[in-house]
């Protein structure tokens, strides 16, 4: 494994303790990060880097170096491992990543493994610069169990634990909420299987199947079904007044960011103002995204 790591960081590989529920904030003042499963196939991270973290690191590697770096999610395998200190997974992977995002969906390179990731900077030299490690996650093996001589059944109290490893209470999930996540998702699970066919999504990455598709016959029509938002994010002023769509929008330190489905067809029209609180000042950013329908 790659041995350019800035982290020496020393990792239990444990679930995080159960906390009480509480409303979440739009930021906690400090750098962490959680990594949650998804279905056995994607996980969920998301983030909060505050501006202190940025100093350190400038300090320690300077501006320039960062200026040259590119922004990354390291993702480790590190099934079986009982301890993570940084070098020692199985083996990562890197992908490009929009710190100002806060959140990304993140593909499971194989289900059925444990994963943990890290937010830094990658420089040109292949040096890694560690901003916040996460939590770790295990997903499900995403296939039919090769028992069949057994009937199985759902057991509510393993739903609530397995919801509980996934680090559900450290974004506020008391127990009334997580019954409703596992009602929801149980529904979703039926819902699939009464089907018997991909679902259209929900959401960019909200749909996966959960069973095999009949095989098509060759005379069959082939189908496609996507969908797609975009992620628009970028920094002012800390006085200035930012409108999107002559909508005002708020800034935390000076940036923002937000998604927007774009459906098929949809013609994305969004201009972007920031105004000094006098009015006599302005600058604006006009962004345009079409998406075409294809035959």
């Amino acid at each position: 494994m790659e041995k350019h790591l800035s982290s020496t960081a020393f990792q239990p590989v444990r679930p995080a303790a159960p906390q009480d529920s509480a409303d979440l904030p739009t930021g906690y003042g400090t750098t962490e990060s959680y990594l949650l499963p998804k279905d056995p196939a994607w996980m969920f991270l998301f983030w909060e880097i505050i501006p202190a973290t940025f100093d350190y690191v400038r300090a320690q590697y300077g501006q320039e170096t960062l200026n040259r770096s590119r922004t990354i999610i390291r993702l480790y395998d590190i099934t079986g491992v009982d301890y993570f200190d940084g070098n020692n997974a199985h083996i990562f992977y890197d992908m490009p990543v929009m710190l100002d995002a806060k959140s990304w969906y993140v593909h499971a390179p194989q289900s059925g493994r444990s994963y943990i990731a890290d937010l830094g900077f990658l420089t040109p030299e292949g040096q890694f610069i560690l901003l916040t490690r996460t939590n770790v996650t295990s997903l499900p093996p995403g296939k039919v169990s090769d028992i069949i001589d057994d009937q199985w059944m759902c057991v509510e109290g393993d739903f609530i634990k397995l919801l509980e490893l996934s680090g559900a209470a450290h974004i506020g999930l008391g127990a009334s909420e997580r019954m409703h996540v596992i009602d929801q998702r149980w529904r979703l699970t039926e819902l699939a299987g009464a089907l018997r066919a991909p679902s259209s999504a929900m959401s960019s990455w909200s749909s996966f199947a959960l069973h095999t598709a009949p095989a098509p016959q060759e005379d069959e029509d082939i189908w496609l079904k996507a969908d797609c938002e975009i992620i628009v994010y970028g920094s002012a002023s800390r006085n200035a007044i930012v409108s999107i769509n002559g909508k005002e929008i708020q800034l935390q330190d000076g940036r923002f960011s937000f998604r927007q489905a774009l459906p098929s067809g949809a013609v994305l029209d969004l201009p972007i103002k920031a105004t000094n609180k006098k009015g006599d000042k302005q600058r604006q950013v006009h962004i345009k995204a079409l998406r075409e329908q294809g035959k």
